[in-house]
């Protein structure tokens, strides 16, 4: 059996100046660049997978925010690559987009692929 945790995160690819010392009369604004969008983040999909080989990390950069779409087609790579006669859960949280639409009408095909999504029982995530 492997057990995937999957989540997803954002990282700010620059440090914000929130303030500055200058001689009075002499002040000046400065642009700071950013880097992989006009906000600066990068946004990151991926599960930690624990079998009896070990640990790895697999992972998705995404272009903008994280949607139902892209997990779904995250999930969808996990299934192709499952042994069907394995067993392989991924434990999503709670997010909206990791419930309903188009992850519960592939739930049984993604079954047959050896790939069981679960998750974390509301009673385990706090408020």
């Amino acid at each position: 059996m492997t057990l995937k945790y999957l989540d997803e995160t954002g990282l700010g690819l620059m440090l914000s100046v929130v303030s500055s010392w200058f001689v009075k009369g002499r002040g000046k604004q400065f642009k700071i660049p950013t880097r992989w969008g006009s906000d600066g983040r990068i946004n990151v999909l991926g599960t930690l997978s624990l079998s009896g080989t070990g640990e790895q990390l697999e992972y998705r950069l995404l272009e903008g925010q994280c949607t139902r779409d892209q997990v779904v087609a995250y999930l969808q790579t996990l299934a192709d690559s499952c042994d069907p006669k394995g067993l392989t859960v991924v434990v999503l949280d709670n997010a909206p987009f990791h419930k309903g639409g188009e992850l519960a009408k592939r739930r049984e095909d993604w079954e047959k692929q050896g790939l069981y999504l679960r998750s974390v029982p509301d009673s385990l995530i706090e408020a």
